[in-house]
């Protein structure tokens, strides 16, 4: 494989800093995220959030319910 210098110059910047705060992650965190907030650039948190595809209308309304499976084009497909 043929070295890349954009990977290279990127990993000896992750263990400088590493290396600056003893490799202790949690030093490095608070670091980046002190960095991070004196940077002016505003953030957004994230928020998770449903798809119409992962909604509840894909499950049965009971337990006793079973779920539907197909449309009534696949049951007349299946009958030929």
């Amino acid at each position: 494989m043929t070295p890349d210098p954009i990977v290279d110059e990127v990993r000896a910047i992750r263990d400088a800093i590493a290396k600056e705060h003893n490799y202790d992650i949690d030093a490095i965190f608070e670091a980046l995220r002190r960095q991070g907030a004196a940077g002016g650039t505003p953030t957004v948190p994230v928020v998770a959030r449903r798809t119409p595809d992962l909604q509840d209308s894909a499950l049965p309304d009971s337990p006793e319910e079973p779920a539907k499976q197909g449309t009534a084009a696949d049951d007349g497909a299946r009958d030929r």
